[in-house]
């Protein structure tokens, strides 16, 4: 099938971009929408039912979505009483639309005077059910469409002409044709028809392959097919992967309609011995996929799937041996000890490349013009350079002796622009490797630097709150642009050269005449500036900020066009691409976002960091995209495959930063930078979400399971656990809060802040119990202990306090003198525990409560950004160098002790959160790029434990920690390096040395 998205379009037209609507439009727009006829509801009424219903919002801000869901709302809330539960997708919308313009439609014609063919045939219709048939003769001109005209929507029709073709069925001047036409969503302009919209052919189109049940039955799904005619089956005709809105509606009708996905399974299991179903199996797989639905241990040996789009699938220990994969996109799935043994994987695609490891952190990179070198700028003030055509390093440029925090190529790509903390900037000669300018005059260090279009000019930003312009062929100053009053952070040349944009701390963008030096205009944000860039045609300035907006700005009147608010995390570097299409930026998550440029939709995440991103910049012919971080490593997208599938599935969207369960163990709540989410602790069904602004994503389940309570800056905020309704504000802190616990017993609240307090509070009521005052520095953890008498609280003043609740008294169990990272508690069969980990050490310590002794280390080669011990105290988690160690308890000889059995590599960032499920060996992870993980600790044969994953959820990266990859065949090398590197196994020698330890 044609790809309807990536056609080439006409010389003569240019492509318009519908915006989405903000809520204030769509406000305007149902204000206009409700006095064009008579309604039931008035503006209140449809903006109360946007609001409440959760994600409905979101939804319709398309345009025509939002016109569609106004006529279908009245209906699809009708006998609903709490709207905060209703879950509404754009196909139940499509389907109640339909209907009602069919049943409308109907009224009309029987309230019309028709002639007498005419009245026969719409009593005939009428008699056999005219919604059925205008259903169905709108399905069957879907089909035909894609079918004679892949897809294209204008039907041309002459009678005269088209008589004997197939368009006559639909279009010729048969009465029950011409009514079912007229009563059909359908325009016309002379001898041109089409659907009013092109989702509309794409909905009609989905229904061919499974529709609506109402329940009047009135639409029934397509019939089962047989085996030997498979290659009839409406999955057979086309391959989806190019048609994005096809699959998003079958993906919700899966949710919907269970008895849809057993025909999905059952096309994939025909598929291993029928070739003739590889093309809907591929189909099937691709919208089960889309629609969340895990293959996590699936058999799926032999099966057949060329092309099938498995974007963020999970296959963990699936089988898939001798399976067919060729073409299939496997851009961030999960295929974790899955076996690939002899399967078909030529041109599969992963959505990156083999990542390039550095002896030290990447602060910038920056590609040539013509593509075929990388330079990275490292920690210590060295330049490593990369042929891109084998990712070999060619040179060193050794000059700079601090960080190298700006790079770029001149226009020739005779010469390189190195900035660097050692406050000089250097200009290169790339042919040579040797300096030709070492220009100076900076005082303070330098943070970016740029080449004017044409290369007879550079820029450079530093800390002394200045931008100087050089002249790159004799290295003289030619300005020195003052205005910013902090230091600055990013700059970057109009396309035309005629100005330069400079980003500062001081919350302020300054442009500049790069001719004369004068400031030309200055705008103003509420948060610093980390990243400037303009648009291809220069008529916008883009900028990113500390506090995690990406804005738009008119150059050439500095009117803010466009506001984007990310998760709350600030946003490090931003590029657009050469061909203007896109528009990347990093942020403190460990994440890289690709955005549509011309409507700033987020098309794609890219998750495999571990670290601070500094820098993101696209190859030269914008299919790539490369980003370097403070983890050592440059990693390499595609960005062809970017935007594959983001759109089908919602999921939890910023920084996942707190997990826990809740006390009964049935369901598991998760914090982030904008709020919470509830999971279904057995399968990862997502249930209510609460967009409270937490501070640090601290949330705490009651042990009822009946309330949350969640922190947002100086307060704690409760929710009710079914209805996601308010219960009450706790005020009292006068700094942020930064932890958060419930006693055992749900009657009690604690919360430690940076005020230095601890604070208990009443569940029931809200009221301010016991404020509890003795440390003399932030307090950055609590915790119950196991019989609720008591609360342990960490401070960054180095002490570790246990509270009397009852009394509000308290001893200092733990003085270690200098502030910690993480700490929690817990009991075992030795009483109850503390970990602990100091702040310049990678040790983690084990303290006995009582005792005051320090019992164990737990020695790690990393920062360890999170602890958790289990509820049977036997197993202990910590997160470390992004990935999960798990350490047991182990009693052989006196005294006991513990060992690290398992790693789980690539769940987390730099920091995440671990939560044990109550009564069993079941956990939950969740890592900073919003991803959620249910784990299962597994006793093997040999006495030996691993891991299995349960279910996962939100963002995740490409992971192949020990998939078997023996015999693959097609397997490129770079792909096969890249495999390798994440862990997965051919066999051989280098496989096992390159594999990272896992379970």
């Amino acid at each position: 099938a044609v790809d309807q998205y990536n056609r080439d379009t006409n010389d003569l037209f240019q492509e318009a971009v519908i915006a989405p609507f903000s809520k204030e439009q769509i406000e305007d727009y149902v204000d206009c929408y409700v006095p064009l006829e008579p309604r039931m509801w008035v503006t209140e009424d449809y903006m109360d039912k946007l609001t409440t219903i959760p994600n409905l919002l979101d939804l319709v801000k398309n345009p025509f979505l939002l016109t569609l869901c106004l006529e279908a709302l009245p209906n699809v809330v009708h006998g609903k009483s709490d709207l905060s539960r209703l879950r509404v997708t754009r196909v139940q919308l499509y389907d109640t639309f339909v209907q009602h313009w069919l049943g409308v439609n109907k009224r009309r014609l029987q309230d019309n005077k028709l002639d007498r063919g005419n009245q026969l045939a719409f009593d005939e219709l009428l008699d056999d059910g005219f919604e059925l048939n205008g259903i169905e003769f709108q399905q069957d001109l879907a089909a035909a469409i894609f079918r004679e005209q892949e897809g294209r929507p204008v039907v041309d029709y002459s009678h005269k002409r088209d008589k004997n073709s197939w368009k006559a069925a639909f279009f010729g001047p048969d009465n029950e044709i011409t009514i079912l036409r007229g009563v059909s969503l359908l325009s016309r302009v002379g001898t041109q028809h089409r659907f009013v919209h092109r989702s509309i052919l794409e909905y009609f189109f989905s229904c061919t392959i499974y529709g609506p049940a109402d329940s009047n039955n009135d639409i029934a799904p397509p019939p089962q097919f047989h085996p030997s005619n498979i290659n009839k089956h409406p999955l057979s005709q086309t391959k989806l992967v190019a048609e994005p809105s096809i699959i998003q509606f079958l993906a919700e009708r899966v949710k919907l309609n269970p008895g849809f996905e057993q025909q999905l399974l059952n096309l994939i299991e025909q598929s291993k011995a029928n070739d003739y179903a590889a093309c809907a199996a591929a189909n099937a797989l691709t919208i089960l996929v889309k629609a969340g639905v895990s293959f996590i241990g699936s058999d799926l040996r032999g099966v057949q799937v060329p092309g099938a789009d498995l974007t963020g699938g999970q296959f963990d220990s699936a089988q898939l041996q001798e399976a067919d994969l060729t073409g299939a996109n496997l851009t961030r799935s999960w295929i974790r000890q899955a076996d690939l043994s002899k399967a078909q994987m030529e041109e599969v695609k992963f959505g990156e490349l083999p990542y390039l490891e550095e002896v030290e952190g990447v602060i910038s990179i920056a590609y040539s013009v013509d593509g075929k070198f990388l330079a990275i700028g490292l920690y210590s003030g060295n330049i490593n350079i990369y042929d891109t055509i084998n990712w070999t390093r060619t040179r060193t440029l050794k000059g700079h002796t601090s960080n190298v925090s700006g790079l770029a190529y001149s226009p020739s790509g005779e010469q390189l622009l190195s900035g660097s903390h050692d406050r000089t900037v250097q200009l290169w000669n790339c042919k040579t490797g040797s300096a030709d300018f070492i220009l100076e005059g900076h005082t303070g260090e330098v943070y970016a630097v740029a080449f004017s279009p044409a290369g007879k000019q550079v820029a450079s930003a530093s800390y002394d709150k200045t931008v100087r312009l050089w002249d790159s062929r004799t290295g003289f100053i030619l300005f020195v642009l003052h205005g910013h009053t902090r230091l600055v952070l990013s700059i970057a040349y109009s396309p035309d050269g005629q100005n330069i944009v400079s980003g500062g701390y001081d919350k302020t963008i300054l442009t500049f005449n790069t001719h004369t030096g004068e400031m030309d205009l200055a705008l103003e944000w509420t948060a610093a500036v980390f990243c400037v860039a303009y648009s291809p045609d220069g008529s916008r300035i883009i900028s990113g900020h500390e506090d995690g907006y990406l804005l738009l700005w008119e150059s050439a009147t500095g009117e803010s066009v466009k506001q984007l608010k990310g998760n709350g995390v600030r946003i490090h570097a931003i590029e657009v691409s050469p061909n203007g299409q896109w528009i990347a930026s990093s942020s403190g998550n460990e994440t890289v976002t690709l955005w549509e440029a011309h409507s700033l939709i987020p098309v794609s995440v890219f998750v495999g960091h571990s670290d601070l991103i500094g820098s993101v910049m696209f190859s030269p012919n914008s299919l790539q995209l490369a980003s370097g971080s403070y983890d050592k490593t440059v990693r390499l997208w595609d960005v062809t495959t970017a935007g594959a599938g983001l759109n089908l599935v919602t999921n939890q969207s910023n920084q996942v930063v707190s997990v826990a369960y809740s006390p009964e163990g049935r369901t598991l709540i998760c914090g982030s930078y904008s709020g919470t989410v509830q999971y279904d602790a057995a399968t990862g069904d997502p249930g209510p979400s609460y967009s409270y602004n937490c501070k640090q994503g601290v949330i705490a389940f009651s042990p009822d399971g009946r309330r949350i309570a969640s922190v947002g800056y100086s307060e704690i905020r409760t929710w009710n656990a079914d209805t996601g309704a308010d219960d009450y504000v706790l005020k009292g802190h006068k700094e942020s809060v930064y932890a958060l616990a419930y006693s055992p017993d749900g009657l009690r609240i604690a919360s430690g802040s940076f005020d230095k307090t601890v604070r208990l509070w009443n569940a029931c009521s809200g009221a301010s119990d016991l404020v509890l005052t003795g440390h003399s520095g932030s307090v950055v953890t609590v915790a119950f202990s196991p019989c609720g008498l008591q609360v342990v609280s960490g401070s960054w003043d180095g002490t570790i306090r246990v509270w009397n609740v009852g009394t509000g008294e308290s001893r200092v169990a733990v003085d270690i003198g200098v502030s910690m990272r993480p700490v929690t508690v817990g009991s075992s069969s030795v009483g109850m525990q503390i970990a602990l980990q100091r702040e310049e050490s990678n040790c983690v310590e084990l303290w006995h409560e009582e005792s005051l002794e320090a019992l164990h280390n737990l020695q790690h080669d990393g920062e360890v950004r999170t602890i958790s011990l289990s509820p049977c105290g036997q197993w202990i988690a910590t997160g470390c160098n992004g990935a999960m160690w798990l350490w047991k308890l182990v009693v052989r000889d006196a005294p006991q002790g513990w060992e690290r059995v398992l790693v789980i590599q690539d769940i987390f960032g730099s920091s995440g959160s671990i939560g044990w499920r109550p009564d069993t060996l079941e956990f939950a992870t969740a890592g900073c790029a919003g991803s959620v993980q249910a784990w299962k600790l597994v006793e093997t044969p040999d006495s030996g434990w691993c891991v299995r994953l349960m279910w996962s959820s939100g963002r995740t990266g490409f992971t192949a920690t020990d998939a078997t990859i023996v015999g693959v065949v097609g397997l490129s090398a770079t792909d096969l390096r890249l495999l390798k590197q994440r862990g997965a196994r051919d066999g051989s020698l280098a496989a096992t040395e390159c594999s990272n330890e896992s379970q």
